[in-house]
């Protein structure tokens, strides 16, 4: 019975280590684009169906989360909110690529920088989707793992 529990236990490491460094690679990627192409994060930020007032605001938060997060990820203490918090990103992402990819704005182009930007909205969805589908798994098994 213990052989079963530290197999299941180093499973649930490796999964969660892998969707830690999966997470890592994307939203570092991703918030340090939109730090060094401000300007064109900006730009097609304009371009968004959002209150003008917010695109200040969203140019300068959207990366200090996702850097954030990656820091929270990389920490192991901190491990737990940093999947948390990617999971509420992705989230969010998610739902703004599905109302995007079903045209509720009406046409829009992405804002997501140089590796995703030749992604289709349905790409998208379905690519946020996913990461945020393996994160949650992450996040309980995580928790477990930190309770043991």
């Amino acid at each position: 019975m213990k052989t079963k529990r530290k197999k299941w236990e180093i499973f649930m490491e490796i999964y969660v280590l892998s969707a830690v460094v999966m997470l890592i690679v994307l939203l570092f990627v991703t918030g340090l684009g939109k730090v060094f192409n401000h300007s064109a994060f900006v730009s097609q930020l304009n371009k968004q169906p959002l209150p003008d007032w917010s695109t200040a605001i969203l140019s300068y938060l959207l990366p200090m989360l996702e850097l954030g997060t990656v820091t929270l990820l990389c920490i192991p203490k901190l491990r737990f909110w940093g999947l948390g918090l990617a999971i509420l990103l992705m989230t969010a992402y998610t739902i703004y690529a599905y109302l995007a990819f079903i045209e509720i704005y009406g046409y829009v182009p992405c804002a997501c920088g140089k590796v995703f930007e030749k992604m289709s909205w349905k790409q998208h969805f379905f690519f946020n989707l996913g990461i945020t589908l393996l994160g949650v798994p992450a996040l309980l098994m995580e928790h477990k793992l930190k309770r043991n």
